[in-house]
């Protein structure tokens, strides 16, 4: 409460337009510290799920997710497992509204089915020959609210070291 008190008295002694600039700082200064705790607390779950499932992983998802990337794991029959937090800016969706889902439910009237079925195939594909590199497409998904946007999308087919298709890991940004 040190701190308190001396920002109290401070602002005895100052007047009131010098008054926002070490309260915003202080805010902004906080606002970074807890943004940096979050994303260590998600760069730690993507590791705990990669040693739990023994993944061989071939990408550094720690920069993506510092580069603002959206991620979604999800299992081998394609249902959520875990979600980062930009899925919520990105989507209007919370991690518990998605969990146990497939991303299908963020497909909407404009999403192109010949893109969808490319992608379906591109996956079947993947799990059938050890497909190492990422499946990219662009969709239209659709947010909470039923408003469209669009997305490019990779996802990575995640193998563990005995060569078992365990997960797969969506990268997605807004386009």
């Amino acid at each position: 409460m040190h701190l308190n008190q001396s920002y109290a008295e401070y602002l005895q002694h100052t007047s009131i337009s010098a008054r926002p600039f070490p309260a915003a700082s202080l805010e902004v200064f906080l606002l970074d510290q807890a943004q940096d705790r979050h994303h260590r607390r998600e760069v730690e779950t993507l590791q705990d799920f990669a040693e739990v499932f023994d993944w061989k992983l071939r990408r550094n998802y720690e920069k993506v997710l510092h580069d603002g990337y959206t991620l979604i794991v999800s299992n081998a029959a394609k249902s959520i497992l875990w979600v980062s937090h930009q899925f919520l800016a990105m989507t209007g969706y919370s991690p518990n509204e998605v969990i146990g889902r497939t991303p299908r439910f963020l497909q909407g009237p404009d999403t192109d089915p010949a893109r969808i079925r490319q992608l379906s195939n591109e996956l079947a594909l993947a799990s059938q020959s050890q497909r190492i590199t990422p499946i990219c497409q662009q969709l239209i998904n659709y947010r909470k609210g039923g408003i469209p946007y669009l997305c490019d999308l990779e996802i990575d087919p995640i193998w563990n070291h005995r060569g078992e298709l365990t997960h797969y890991i969506a990268v997605e940004k807004e386009v």
